[in-house]
């Protein structure tokens, strides 16, 4: 084996096969480095979305700060739903879905919400649902494309009763999970 300088031919070539292969570990890390960081960020501005709770009117379901993990996908939502609205006050609300397309709600004088003339007791409501000044008027008839939303602290909330119905196309998601942390 011939040398050169105090290294054999052979132990410089290893050590270029070394370097090499160092080198091709490091490329490889960076590209799953930056296929999971494009993963993560396509699942989470397109799919699956995060907000806080703020404010009391989701109460007692969702408290003040909570993290609340919604899915963006859904294209129908359903009496009972919590979804993540965005209207164009650039406040993001969080609701119950609590009237779909054509169905009628009113409220009654003792503070009942009825959808369809029927009473609805199993959509989380808290307190009294009393209409609010300057709100809709009673009975409300919801359009196509819109949802009636109100927050569970009836007593407490900014919801369809004050500013109508909910666009569909407002609706950032639907709500899947919440966290009991707050921020």
């Amino acid at each position: 084996m011939k040398k050169v300088g105090k290294q054999s031919v052979e132990e410089i070539l290893e050590g270029k096969i070394e370097k090499v292969q160092r080198r091709r570990e490091w490329k490889r890390f960076l590209v799953e480095c930056v296929v999971v960081v494009a993963a993560v960020y396509i699942i989470f501005h397109y799919c699956i979305g995060l907000a806080f709770v703020s404010g009391h009117s989701m109460e007692p379901s969702l408290k003040d700060g909570e993290l609340v993990v919604f899915y963006r996908l859904d294209q129908a939502y359903q009496p009972g739903d919590i979804v993540i609205i965005h209207r164009s006050d650039n406040i993001e609300y969080i609701k119950r879905v609590v009237a779909e397309p054509g169905d009628t709600v009113e409220l009654s004088e003792e503070g009942a919400l009825l959808v369809n003339g029927e009473e609805e007791e199993g959509l989380a409501g808290m307190g009294k649902t009393l209409p609010v000044q300057d709100g809709v008027e009673f009975p409300y008839a919801v359009p196509e494309n819109c949802y009636f939303v109100l927050g569970d602290n009836r007593e407490n909330s900014l919801d369809s009763r004050s500013f109508g119905v909910v666009k569909k196309e407002e609706i950032t998601g639907r709500v899947f999970f919440h966290l009991g942390m707050t921020k």
